[in-house]
């Protein structure tokens, strides 16, 4: 509320309507006061010519309004990040047209060239033949025009061999008609087991003619309680693949670059039809770094330091995968190790190639004192392209002794087999040793 301070007030003549206006005038003397001053309805009309000096007014209330601003903004600079520009496929079509060309010297690869021409010689002379040695057959039929001879003399045939041929021939028989000398397999249980092999599988094999034994040892990592492992050094179990993909090799220690020993099979064919073949091979360390093998394989039985410095780090062989501090990332990926302080990888378990049978003899294994614990223990076996069965099965504990044994039969192992030991307990971190012997027996038929 503005407060107005006139300055000035104007006004006009009063009016009476009872009076004689004309008496009133300003500045006249009234002599009908009453009159002058008291006349009823009395019209009075005020012109006012206000000017304000200053209007003071109390703090404005207003209501919600909408505000609509428009601005054009001009920038002087801008500056932005580094653009992320999606993959793009760039074209580009340019026409070169060369002043001067110069190139090296062609290289054109070796090609059959076949010429056909008739050649029609005035004169060939030619050297003395030389002909080379030739067998010549004859063959004749002769017919004799007269024959004679004397008289026979027959007496009684006595062969001074006959008896000793004769018992030779019982005592074949007696072992099977198997003719063996008495150096090459005296064991008669391995007899029976080429014997078998041949009845079975149709093949002759020789356990001499291979002339090599096999004993496979290994040594499990802290078990998992309630969990089938393999015994060996890395823990868990192995993951087997069809195809030669293992490529691999570092150390978690990046001063070791000894040479490593491997002995390994590559394989050709898929499922039943898996052919495997041994192999060895040697390549050296570059400490933490992923090394290639000389030959990518499908199996990796054993490994060892070759040389005459000890290895610092543990020792992974695997398929090519991403590594933190040449451990590899995916535990899938490793197929042998040897463990920190050790040499030698202790895996129990191998594979045999096309060309050999395995007569399995017998097995060993116990229990660490380390931990308290009962084992169960499993050979099991895999045939191409099938799944691992348990052939035999034996328990031990660390407070009941270990477990050997000597197998008659022979447990046969068939050509382009896996094999392995595996083990199962209640008790978490308990660790087995176990191991398995035999001999290879060579294809010959």
């Amino acid at each position: 509320m503005a407060a107005l301070e006139p300055i000035d007030i104007l006004t006009g003549l009063p009016q009476s309507t009872s009076v004689d206006d004309t008496r009133l005038t300003d500045n006249s003397y009234a002599i009908d006061w009453y009159t002058y001053f008291y006349a009823t309805e009395v019209n009075l009309t005020q012109s006012h010519n206000l000017s304000v000096i200053a209007i003071l007014s109390g703090q404005p209330v207003v209501s919600t309004v909408g505000l609509i601003q428009n601005y054009n903004i001009a920038a002087n600079d801008v500056e932005a990040s580094s653009p992320v520009v999606s993959s793009t496929e760039l074209v580009e079509n340019i026409g070169l047209l060369a002043d001067s060309f110069s190139a090296g010297q062609p290289a054109v690869p070796q090609a059959s060239l076949t010429e056909a021409e008739n050649l029609q010689p005035d004169n060939t002379v030619a050297g003395t033949p030389a002909v080379q040695d030739v067998p010549i057959s004859q063959r004749y039929t002769l017919v004799a025009a007269n024959i004679v001879t004397r008289q026979s003399e027959v007496e009684d045939a006595v062969d001074p061999n006959a008896i000793i041929a004769r018992e030779i021939e019982e005592l074949q028989q007696m072992f099977g008609g198997w003719n063996r000398r008495i150096y090459e397999v005296p064991d008669g249980r391995l007899v029976q087991a080429e014997r078998e092999i041949q009845a079975t599988f149709g093949d002759v094999v020789s356990i001499d003619k291979k002339a090599k034994s096999l004993l496979k040892f290994g040594k499990s990592a802290e078990l998992t309680s309630n969990t089938l492992e393999t015994v060996w050094s890395y823990g868990g179990n192995e993951t087997y693949i069809s195809d030669n993909l293992i490529d691999s090799i570092s150390s978690s220690n990046a001063a070791d670059n000894e040479e490593i020993y491997l002995e390994c099979h590559t394989v050709t064919g898929t499922g039943t039809d898996q052919k495997f073949t041994f192999m060895t091979q040697v390549v050296s360390l570059n400490g933490q770094n992923r090394v290639p093998l000389p030959s990518p394989v499908a199996r990796v039985s054993t490994i060892y330091n070759n040389n005459g410095i000890e290895l610092l780090g543990s020792v992974y062989v695997y398929q090519d995968t991403p590594l933190t501090n040449g451990v590899p990332q995916d535990r899938t990926k490793v197929h042998a190790h040897i463990a920190q302080g050790f040499q030698q990888s202790f895996k129990a378990a191998t594979t045999f190639s096309d060309g050999d049978y395995y007569i399995l003899t017998g097995g060993f294994g116990s229990v660490s004192n380390k931990q308290a614990a009962s084992v169960d223990f499993y050979l099991e076996v895999r045939s191409a392209g099938k799944v691992f069965r348990q052939g035999a099965a034996v328990s031990a504990s660390s407070t009941g002794g270990s477990w050997e044994i000597n197998l008659d039969p022979c447990i046969i192992i068939p050509k382009n087999s896996d094999i392995r030991i595996t083990c199962e307990t209640a008790t978490q971190n308990a660790v087995v040793f176990g191991s398995f012997k035999g001999y290879l027996a060579k294809v010959i038929g």
